[in-house]
């Protein structure tokens, strides 16, 4: 029995779209972002909740920060998707290197990165953020690429997972619309 043509392209089709959904799939498994190699947003989630339950059992403390690249897509559309990715990258890699060994890093959104900090004294989430703004321009300035990004700082304090995360991305929105370089907490 011979297949017609149609019926061949329709079975490639749906060989093609079985395929993409399967590397979907695949992806959402993986624990780490592909481009930086940071945790991954869902990750984060499940880390964030371990973390939470850990800091409300002991006597601990634990902050979040959230860095925001600001105008992101406009960024984007200006460079191009590829500067863009690699100023991503650096982003990532001089966060990544200016936290202790205990402290979490991961790729929250497209030009977002979110940290955990364990185990920190109420006060010294601000601290870190200086020292990563510093680090940041640092890494980024050889690119020539002027961007702005802004940083909320939220100490956790037994609430839920969903309102400590607005709570902050609301901190960091506000810091974006104070200008360049505040830490909203």
């Amino acid at each position: 029995m011979e297949l017609s043509k149609d019926v061949l392209l329709k079975e490639i089709q749906d060989l093609r779209d079985e395929n993409k959904r399967l590397r979907k799939q695949l992806e959402e498994m993986n624990p780490r972002d592909r481009l930086t190699g940071l945790l991954n947003r869902g990750s984060l989630y499940e880390r964030l909740e371990y973390e939470a339950v850990r800091t409300d059992r002991g006597q601990s403390y634990l902050s979040l920060l959230l860095i925001r690249i600001s105008d992101f897509k406009g960024l984007v559309q200006e460079h191009g998707k590829d500067t863009m990715d690699v100023l991503v990258k650096l982003m990532g890699q001089a966060i990544s290197e200016s936290v202790r060994s205990v402290d979490i890093v991961g790729r929250y959104e497209d030009g977002g990165f979110l940290l955990l900090l364990p185990d920190i004294q109420p006060n010294k989430g601000t601290v870190v953020s200086e020292r990563l703004k510093k680090a940041i321009d640092k890494q980024i300035s050889p690119m020539g690429i002027r961007i702005k990004y802004s940083i909320g700082v939220k100490l956790y304090k037994d609430e839920p997972i969903n309102e400590l995360l607005n709570e902050t991305e609301r901190l960091a929105v506000s810091s974006e619309a104070e200008g360049i370089g505040r830490v909203h907490r």
